[in-house]
C-alpha cells in the first residue's frame, strides 16, 4: 500500500506515481475540510457573543434595589420580639413606661417608640420628627442668645406673631420662641428625611408595593410581611411619622 503524504509546501506526494492524482484530490478536501471549519468556529463565536443574556426577573431588580436603600429599622426583626430581643437590635432604650399591662419604651434618641403588649413588640412607631427630652432639658426655657450658645447660629429664621420658628443644624432641628423664649423644640429623625412616598418602606426594611390608600397625608397598608398594619404620615413632602401594627387588632 503507498504512502500519501505532503511535503513542506503543501503539495500532495506518494510512493506510488500512479497515487498522484489521488492524493491531490485527497490534499484538497483536506484543505477544503479544514477551511470549512474553521469558517464554521468563527460563525459560532459570533454567534454566542451576540446572543441576549436572559434577561433578570422583576424580584431580582427589586431586591438589587431595596440593598441600595439604608434601612433605618429592621421592622420585620422587631416585630413580635420581646423586650431583651429588641434590645440586642436597638441598644438600650432611652426611656421606658408602664402604663397599665403595657410597657412603652423609646430607643435611639426617641426615633422608635415600641409599645409591648404580653411582652412582645405590637405597637411600632418611627420618628420623621419628634420632640426630644435631651434638647427640652437643655434649652427650654432660655433666650434666643442663650440657645445659639448651646445650637450654633440659626440656618434660617421666621417671624410670625406671636413666635419666632428658627432652624437649626440644617434644619435638623426647629425651635419655637414665644415672648422671647424657647416653647418648643423639635428635631427631625432620620426618617423625616425621606420623601413621603411608597420607597420610603424600604427604608424600614419592608418591601415596597402600592398603598391599599394613599392621599397627600397618610399612605396605608394591611397585612405587609406579616404585619397588620402599616401607615404613613406626610409633613409637607416628607416624613412625619410611620407607624406599625404588629400582632394583636
Amino acid at each position: 500500500m503507498s504512502l500519501i503524504i505532503l511535503n513542506k509546501s503543501g503539495r500532495c506526494i506518494s510512493t506510488a506515481a500512479k497515487d498522484t492524482r489521488d492524493c491531490e484530490k485527497i490534499a484538497v478536501s483536506v484543505k477544503r475540510a479544514i477551511i470549512i471549519l474553521a469558517l464554521f468556529s468563527i460563525v459560532m463565536m459570533m454567534g454566542f457573543k451576540h446572543i441576549p443574556q436572559k434577561p433578570a426577573t422583576v424580584k431580582a431588580y427589586v431586591q438589587e434595589a431595596a440593598s441600595a436603600v439604608e434601612v433605618l429599622f429592621d421592622i420585620p426583626k422587631i416585630a413580635g420580639k420581646t423586650e431583651a430581643e429588641v434590645e440586642v437590635l436597638l441598644g438600650e432604650p432611652v426611656f421606658c413606661s408602664k402604663p397599665g399591662s403595657t410597657l412603652n419604651c423609646s430607643y435611639q434618641d426617641n426615633e422608635i417608640e415600641i409599645v409591648f403588649i404580653d411582652g412582645k413588640a405590637d405597637w411600632i412607631t418611627v420618628y420623621g420628627a419628634f420632640r426630644s427630652p435631651s434638647y427640652h432639658q437643655k434649652i427650654v426655657g432660655k433666650t434666643k442668645a442663650e440657645a445659639l450658645k448651646l445650637l450654633g447660629e440659626p440656618a434660617f429664621c421666621v417671624k410670625s406673631k406671636p413666635a419666632m420658628h428658627c432652624a437649626f443644624r440644617e434644619g435638623d432641628v426647629s425651635v419655637e420662641f414665644i415672648d422671647g423664649k424657647v416653647d418648643e423644640i423639635t428635631v427631625k429623625g432620620n426618617l423625616g428625611k425621606a420623601a413621603y412616598s411608597k420607597d420610603t418602606l424600604a427604608m424600614l426594611g419592608l418591601p415596597v408595593k402600592d398603598a391599599v390608600y394613599s392621599n397627600n397625608k397618610v399612605m396605608h397598608w394591611e397585612n405587609i410581611s406579616g404585619l397588620l398594619g402599616v401607615t404613613l404620615h406626610a409633613a409637607g413632602n416628607n416624613v412625619s411619622v410611620v407607624t406599625i401594627k404588629a400582632k394583636t387588632k
